[in-house]
């Protein structure tokens, strides 16, 4: 009985043993699985690291390309010949800047366009701003720039190249909302159209506008002394002539010499204006409204000699026997 109780620890003892030994086997597998799985793991984690590491390198070589220009030195370059009026530089330094590829650079390069576009107008290259505004609103998101504006922008740029073409009827219409929009200076080119179309009052009134907001200068001594003479105010519109020649020799000059001697012939000071009409026909020789005007004050300030020029007739015929000679007020200043 005893010993057949011995014989069944024994047997006990060895399954025991197997057990154990069964058990440590399949730990032993488990963490041979685990370690054959982390290494795959890890074989993984390292191409993703390479990958990694690769876009990174062609990020820094080649992104920084597109990344670190010369986009807004060239930009800063544009805008210093800007501000000395040096506007065809301008211009060439802000294309140089919109060449360079650069990532993120949409808001940067609506600032370099807007610019250009501004060169042009001051160059009077109204077209080609035009172009530009254009162009802005087809390449770029319109988060980048005020569409309202940049709309208005483009619709002026096309009238002041349509005036520029002689349209004074149906530009006028654009010049006076820029005037209510804030742009004030468009004022004088809404006068000019007022004046070829001779709403005389609505031309002083922009003249107005603009002198308010900007001074005085040659050209809008040259735009009151027109206004004035075609209201027959001959001692207003000499006081403008007057502050004109003041400006000194430029693109009005010549008129404003003529104007003065119209303005003192009207006013009845023939002695004045034939003294200014021997002066203008010296510094203007081959200018013949200057000549035959002279001629007209000779048979004035001396009508017992003979005439200076036969525009009159040979026989001596004064400006009251032939009206058609004398300029009328609307020719004074063309």
């Amino acid at each position: 009985m005893e010993k057949g109780r011995n014989s069944k620890n024994k047997i006990s003892e060895r399954e025991l043993r197997r057990r154990k030994a069964l058990k440590k086997r399949k730990a032993s597998l488990k963490a041979s699985a685990k370690r054959r799985k982390n290494s795959g793991y890890r074989k993984i984690q390292l191409c993703y690291n390479l990958i990694f590491i690769i876009a990174l390198l062609f990020i820094i070589i080649f992104g920084s390309m597109h990344v670190f220009t010369k986009k807004k030195s060239l930009r800063k370059e544009g805008i210093d010949y800007y501000n000395k009026g040096e506007y065809e530089a301008a211009i060439e330094s802000f294309d140089k800047a919109l060449k360079c590829k650069q990532w993120f650079s949409d808001s940067v390069n609506v600032d370099i366009e807007m610019y250009k576009a501004d060169c042009y107008l001051k160059l009077s290259e109204y077209s080609d701003a035009e172009r530009v505004y254009s162009s802005i609103k087809s390449k770029y998101p319109a988060k980048y720039y005020d569409r309202k504006k940049v709309d208005f922008l483009e619709e002026l740029s096309d009238a002041l190249d349509r005036y520029k073409y002689g349209d004074y009827v149906s530009t006028v219409a654009c010049f006076n909302r820029a005037v209510e929009a804030g742009y004030t200076e468009m004022s004088i080119y809404a006068a000019s159209c007022y004046e070829h179309t001779g709403d005389y009052e609505k031309m002083k009134e922009n003249l107005d506008i603009y002198t308010a907001n900007h001074g005085n200068t040659a050209e809008i001594c040259y735009k009151y002394a027109s206004y004035y003479l075609a209201m027959n105010d001959y001692e207003s519109a000499l006081s403008y002539v007057e502050q004109g020649i003041a400006f000194g020799d430029g693109v009005y000059y010549q008129e404003f010499l003529y104007a003065r001697i119209i303005c003192c012939e009207k006013k009845g000071e023939f002695d004045k204006a034939f003294g200014y009409a021997a002066d203008y026909i010296s510094t203007y020789p081959d200018d013949t409204k200057g000549a035959d005007i002279y001629a007209w004050l000779d048979t004035r300030v001396n009508p017992d000699t003979d005439v200076v020029n036969d525009i009159f007739g040979q026989n001596g015929n004064t400006a009251d026997d032939n009206n058609d000679d004398v300029p009328a007020d609307s020719e004074i200043i063309q």
